[in-house]
């Protein structure tokens, strides 16, 4: 077993430690190494006692994310088993889908590494420079499944952090333009090397798909992307009405729409704040109201403002709905927990004068495991209420 450099780390940082927080920050460490981004290192405890290995980061102000509290190798061997483990678990978790998270960080033991499955087709999102260095024995592994092809979508900004390049790049196989893939009853193109994250939001599939249990009447789909969600209310509703400001977006759930044989999608090219006030000044009534729209609240300094947005949409939204007509409403912003959140909603239905009943709450799919000692990973909060 190789050698491996040591970290200590302050008392302050080892209690912090002992919480189950797999991540160390930099004023914890009892003094940085001068070791370069990525070296796999040997965590003690202020007294010397070891503690696990971890990735190192040089640039990071989280210095330390650990891989394992075990001293064992990290081999080939090593990645292979918690792979097998990975795939297994969404073996029993994933069901009538060809789109899915297969490796999600943390959650899966691969810190700093999303690995999305396409219908055959594997993304990569590789946000750490430890994960970098193991990345050619991860994926030679892989290519144990036969996959169509391998994809790096390393173009998120958080890579410049640690100090690594942006690339988008198809390293092994051939990648279509468009992969066509299945979700429940539902058909949907990916641009795999284009699309927003890897090419769908996978973490709201399954909330799609339950989505579609509450279709009734005229929908209203705000931030539609690419309509993946409004495609699941179509089959049960006379008119599906997809609010986005995007018109390249637009235009793929237009495209998604005819893959699905489905001519009751309405696009609608807004700004969708400006859309829910026009609408609600004009009378407008809906009778399922769908909101899932970006992260509000990036960072800390963001929260007033965020709650603030938050509120205005919910607010609107439950103005246009029909006595006994369904809101969805969606938060993918961690910096706002789900207590915090639906008191936002509950203000909102205040304000609207609407009494609303708490019939779901649901998070990401079951492909996004949450690791309960990273509470970053429990950010996705989805309501359905009915309005009364």
């Amino acid at each position: 077993m190789p050698h491996l450099p040591e970290v200590r780390l302050t008392a302050k940082g080892w209690r912090w430690q002992r919480t189950g927080h797999p991540w160390i920050y930099r004023d914890d460490l009892a003094a940085p190494p001068a070791l370069p981004g990525g070296e796999l290192v040997r965590v003690l405890d202020h007294q010397g006692r070891f503690l696990g290995q971890a990735f190192y980061s040089a640039k990071s102000r989280i210095a330390l994310r650990f891989l394992t509290y075990t001293d064992e190798e990290v081999d080939r061997g090593f990645w292979e088993q918690r792979l097998g483990r990975a795939a297994a678990y969404r073996a029993r978790v994933v069901g009538d889908s060809s789109a899915f998270r297969l490796i999600y960080g943390e959650a899966d033991g691969f810190p700093g590494l999303i690995v999305d499955h396409y219908a055959g087709h594997f993304v990569f999102q590789v946000l750490h420079p430890g994960m970098e260095r193991a990345l050619p024995v991860i994926i030679e592994a892989l290519k144990a499944n036969s996959p169509r092809s391998l994809t790096l979508r390393n173009d998120v900004e958080v890579r410049t952090l640690e100090g690594l390049p942006l690339e988008v790049a198809t390293i092994w196989g051939e990648l279509p333009p468009l992969v066509e893939v299945r979700e429940g009853g539902v058909r949907l193109w990916v641009d795999i090397r284009g699309g927003q994250k890897t090419g769908l939001f996978l973490d709201q599939r399954e909330n799609r798909v339950a989505a579609g249990a509450y279709a009734q009447g005229e929908a209203l789909d705000c931030f539609a992307y690419q309509g993946s969600f409004a495609l699941h209310l179509a089959p049960r509703c006379q008119k599906v009405t997809m609010v986005e400001s995007s018109a390249p977006a637009l235009a793929r759930a237009q495209e998604n729409a005819r893959l699905n044989g489905v001519d009751n999608l309405e696009p609608v090219k807004e700004n969708v704040f400006n859309y829910l006030k026009n609408a609600a000044k004009g009378g407008r009534r809906f009778d399922l109201i769908v909101l899932d729209p970006p992260a509000f609240a990036k960072s800390r300094r963001e929260r007033q403002a965020a709650a603030k947005g938050y509120h205005e949409i919910n607010r609107r939204a439950f103005q246009l709905l029909n006595p006994g007509g369904v809101l969805i409403t969606c938060s993918c912003s961690y910096n706002l927990s789900e207590p915090e959140f639906l008191e936002i909603v509950r203000k909102a239905a205040a304000d609207a004068h609407r009494q609303a009943r708490l019939m779901e709450r649901r998070g990401a799919s079951r492909d996004h495991p949450a690791l309960l000692s990273l509470p970053e990973s429990l950010y996705l909060k989805c309501f359905i209420l009915e309005v009364l």
